[in-house]
């Protein structure tokens, strides 16, 4: 049985680690603007750039961002939904998500992230590595958090923020909307 195919835009570090989790059920090929078409990124082939969508729409109905640039991946899924793409979340096999959690579409959890029971994670979220995300928080669209940050009990990221690595967002707090919240922080 041959998998379904999957368009992963960027090519860059991010969406490398992207593709490892995603290989494992679909067959992927990467858009990236900054790449020559026909050249292999990880073994894996540059189809076009961003202003092809609309043609390999015909062949893919699956995309998902690896671009971290929070705004960026949000323009492109915006664009992609237009076009008739699907969103399909890529969790990496160590990734935890309680089915009391609600996790939105487009969304990506890296080795050993953690959604809790109650958590609701938003659309085109991206979870590197160890990251937490505790019962009953909230991550909205967009947001991107580093490797081995909690999101505590309670706590709120806003849309398209950024959360460093090592950062505790303390149960109930608050981050802003497109807040940037440097590496080993705390916000309560």
């Amino acid at each position: 049985m041959s998998k379904e195919k999957l368009l992963l835009v960027g090519a860059g570090g991010f969406g490398r680690m992207v593709a490892e989790q995603a290989m494992l059920q679909y067959d992927c090929v990467f858009v990236d603007d900054g790449q020559p078409v026909a050249v292999d990124v990880c073994g894996i082939p540059v189809v076009g750039g961003l202003a092809d969508l609309p043609e390999l729409r015909k062949d893919y109905d699956f995309l998902v961002v690896g671009i971290g640039n929070n705004g960026f991946r949000a323009q492109v899924y915006e664009k992609a939904k237009v076009l008739g793409f699907a969103f399909p979340n890529i969790a990496a096999p160590s990734a935890y998500i309680s089915p009391f959690a609600e996790v939105g579409c487009g969304c990506v959890l890296m080795q050993n992230a953690c959604v809790q029971n109650g958590a609701v994670v938003g659309n085109g979220v991206l979870l590197n590595a160890g990251a937490e995300v505790h019962c009953d928080a909230v991550v909205e669209d967009y947001a991107l958090i580093y490797a081995n940050s909690v999101v505590r009990t309670g706590a709120k990221v806003g849309k398209y923020a950024r959360i460093g690595s090592n950062v505790t967002v303390c149960n109930s707090a608050v981050v802003p909307d497109g807040a940037d919240i440097p590496d080993c922080t705390a916000v309560r």
